[in-house]
């Protein structure tokens, strides 16, 4: 009878854990629509505002900056309490401050809203990532967390290809609101729908007892912290190119915002083959994310090197090849390198080990779009920026070649 019931308990584990992959993909589809939208904006935003590039990134670095202040209380919080209560309070604070954003005239309130807006942003990320950790075994794990990922592509892409197109019929303010309306309304769905993993046999959930040094011993460990480098780096890639793709392609190359939008779509929907794809490859073949990861940063420094020399007269193909290449690789590591990190980290508490490493790791949102506008102010070109994000490429395949040998390709987390 015990084992029968152990049996039924697992199936129904099994079956449920789809269900918060769903779950977890829905979150993450409507608060980066959020976030790129903002993105697509971008020229709106400027005009209305009076800002320059720097000033401009400097919006989307309060967001981060929220974000990062987050992460460590939200990882904290998961593991003594759960998923459920982080995530719904996430997008509480994700919704009031996108409605309250969409009504404001005020530069000084914006930036001050970007800040809310990156607090639930910081929440939510934590939180999922932490649940895919909890309801998934190491085979199948970074397949999971690869799909929960595609949300954010699936936002990328309903925005890239939507608001450009409802820009001309309604007013950007009126858009901006209607889907802070859907936050709200997915915050209790969620509250309602999730239930935490309960099952004490579950690896990650074998902690004896929190203590917040244990955290601390996990962060200065060189191979968490090499890890953690390389996704300061492919942050600072991801977040300029898609803040600054747009304005880009429409002031240099001399694309409408409407064809600048479909290319940066079509990054995220090869950027969500990619995450998936990557995952399911250290999962099933590789059986080893750090080989993953190396030959990531590798093919995703030569797409940004490309993109440094295209010019007006560079064929459209071109830079459709360079967009899926960029997709791949840089939109679809995350998958990869927040399965690595909660592996890594899961002995000594899962949500905590997230929470750091996304702390330290948002440096390269924070400091990424700002810096990256400021190089295209000082040298009035796109060039130099784009061959320092080839650069920041490059050096995620060295930090991970430095661990790869000493982490064993099974059984972690």
């Amino acid at each position: 009878m015990v084992k029968k019931n152990s049996y039924l308990l697992s199936v129904l584990n099994h079956r449920y854990s789809w269900f918060v992959v769903f779950l977890l993909w829905v979150s993450h589809a409507i608060y980066f629509f959020i976030f790129n939208g903002l993105g697509v904006l971008g020229p709106l935003l400027k005009q209305e505002l009076s800002l320059n590039n720097a000033q401009f990134g400097l919006l989307f670095s309060f967001m981060f900056m929220g974000s990062m202040m987050s992460q460590i209380p939200a990882g904290i919080w998961c593991d003594r309490t759960g998923v459920k209560k982080v995530m719904g309070l996430g997008f509480l604070i994700i919704g009031i401050s996108t409605l309250f954003f969409s009504f404001s005239q005020s530069s000084l309130s914006i930036y001050i809203l970007f800040f809310f807006l990156g607090i639930g942003i910081g929440f939510s990320q934590v939180s999922a990532a932490k649940s895919i950790i909890d309801w998934f075994p190491f085979k199948g794990r970074a397949t999971a967390m690869g799909i929960k990922q595609t949300g954010v592509n699936l936002g990328g892409i309903l925005s890239s290809l939507l608001l450009p197109v409802f820009i001309g019929i309604y007013p950007w303010r009126f858009l901006i609101g209607s889907i802070s309306l859907i936050a709200l309304a997915f915050a209790f769905l969620f509250f309602f729908s999730y239930r935490d993993f309960l099952d004490g046999s579950h690896p990650s959930n074998k902690v004896e007892h929190f203590r917040l040094k244990d955290s601390f011993a996990s962060f200065k460990s060189k191979d968490f912290m090499m890890v953690t480098l390389a996704g300061i780096l492919l942050l600072v890639v991801q977040f300029s190119y898609s803040t600054y793709i747009v304005l880009y392609l429409n002031q240099t190359l001399s694309y409408s915002i409407k064809m600048s939008g479909f290319i940066l779509a079509l990054s995220y929907g090869v950027g969500a083959i990619g995450r998936v794809g990557w995952s399911f490859w250290s999962d099933y073949f590789f059986k080893n994310r750090e080989s993953v990861l190396i030959f990531i940063g590798g093919l995703g420094a030569l797409a940004v090197a490309l993109l440094s020399f295209t010019l007006p007269s560079t064929p459209r193909w071109i830079i459709y090849f360079i967009s899926i290449l960029f997709g791949l690789t840089g939109m679809g590591w995350n998958a990869v390198w927040l399965t690595l990190i909660g592996e890594i980290s899961s002995k000594r508490g899962t949500g905590i080990g997230i929470g750091f490493s996304f702390f330290v790791a948002n440096l390269g949102m924070v400091f990424g779009p700002t810096l990256f506008g400021w190089f295209v102010d000082l040298f009035n070109s796109f060039k130099i920026p784009w061959l320092f994000l080839t650069l920041c490429m490059a050096m995620v395949s060295v930090f991970i070649l430095s661990i790869i040998h000493k982490i064993p390709s099974h059984g972690r987390g």
